[in-house]
């Protein structure tokens, strides 16, 4: 499963990143800006592959 991680946080879903990281920027930033905010700053990360 991917997680997505923006500013040190990690997130298990983009609804869950988008929602968390709204109510933080909300009163700082257009929604367009915000949108190109997370656009340019997310960081999807993969589950590592352990090999047996």
């Amino acid at each position: 499963m991917t997680t997505y991680k923006i500013d040190g946080a990690k997130f298990e879903t983009m609804e869950e990143l988008r929602s968390a990281m709204w109510s933080l920027y909300q009163d700082k930033m257009s929604p367009a800006a915000f949108e190109a905010y997370l656009i340019a700053n997310i960081e999807e990360i993969s589950p590592r592959k352990i090999a047996s």
